[in-house]
């Protein structure tokens, strides 16, 4: 991995990676808070560096130099002076930013896509932990969903499902478990409250496992009680065949990103509910619980064996409820 970036590096130039997830990606570096900026990643034709928080455990590797410092300052003394640097632009802070702007350096745009090329194509290791993750994922929200009472708060279910991944094996939590009784359910990415469960009401859940920094995702969404509301029927039924349409395009002979997004929207739009499903179709993820490829109505990336991406419909009814269906497919 690291080696093929390498090879897209021109001598006397440098790349600076602070994106955390590329850093892991590279090296196995794993930020404790990828919020905060714990290492950057100097990438040369024949040298790679690791500038690291030295309160971070790493495990170092042969063909990388290690350096216990994290800093703009420290970065610049790996450089001989004058050299271009191509900078990582989407992480760096601007207060990076400037201080590199005052060395002596030309600095350029560091094009992400070399990396997301090799990302993007997960290796039988990789696969084998996002498997991993699903698995543990689906039991997790199987077990949620059957085990609902009405009197359950929002806050409640959040907290028993991230105690359930945890003993089912997760390393941690994909992201924030979204779960969302009655109106709060048209919110694609609503945040759990206080609000209580009641009979008869729309309960949507998506959450998922991370497993060896590598993420799951899956949504259901179901009806409590035993009298579901007619329009809630209705937009299920038509999320479901949108779901199974995209399932379908993925058998195609080179699916693209769009095609997918298109063949699961082209059924939603024609049941009248186009304007509401307002997001894409999916979304890529691996390390990152969203990165390339995106299944939207303009992506022609061709979807390759190895790739990992959602695919995930709905139709949202603000003050009603909303519903969405998702599934972490490998390809």
């Amino acid at each position: 991995m690291l080696a093929t970036l390498q090879k897209t590096i021109t001598a006397q130039t440098a790349v600076l990676i602070a994106n955390p997830h590329h850093i892991q990606y590279l090296t196995g570096f794993e930020s404790l808070a990828p919020g905060e900026r714990e290492a950057f990643l100097l990438v040369q034709e024949h040298k790679t560096t690791l500038l690291y928080a030295s309160f971070s455990p790493v495990e170092k590797l042969p063909e990388i130099t290690y350096v216990p410092t994290c800093s703009i300052a420290a970065v610049l003394e790996q450089i001989t002076t004058n050299m271009p640097l191509a900078v990582d632009m989407q992480t760096i802070t601007a207060a990076e930013y400037i201080q590199l702007q005052q060395s002596a350096h030309t600095l350029s745009n560091w094009d992400e896509q070399t990396i997301w090329q090799l990302r993007m194509r997960k290796n039988e290791q990789e696969l084998a932990m996002i498997n991993e993750a699903v698995e543990i994922t689906k039991q997790v929200l199987e077990n949620a969903l059957q085990t609902l009472q009405p009197g359950m708060s929002e806050l409640d279910v959040r907290r028993s499902i991230d105690a359930q991944l945890f003993l089912a094996g997760a390393d941690a939590t994909a992201f924030p478990s979204i779960v969302a009784f009655d109106e709060h359910s048209a919110l694609p990415h609503h945040q759990p409250t206080d609000k209580t469960l009641a009979n008869n009401t729309a309960v949507l859940i998506d959450c998922g496992a991370k497993v060896r920094g590598y993420c799951a995702d899956m949504t259901r969404t179901i009806w409590f009680g035993t009298t579901p509301d007619p329009e809630f029927v209705k937009i299920k039924t038509v999320v479901e065949k949108a779901f199974a349409a995209a399932q379908t395009a993925t058998k195609q002979k080179k699916p693209t990103a769009k095609s997918i997004d298109d063949a699961a929207r082209s059924v939603i739009v024609k049941s009248g509910y186009g304007p509401q499903f307002i997001h894409t179709t999916g979304h890529g993820l691996g390390l990152s619980i969203h990165e390339p490829p995106s299944l939207n109505t303009r992506s022609e990336q061709v979807l390759e064996p190895g790739m990992v991406f959602t695919i995930e419909p709905g139709i949202y009814l603000p003050e009603k409820f909303g519903v969405r269906w998702e599934e972490t497919k490998i390809f």
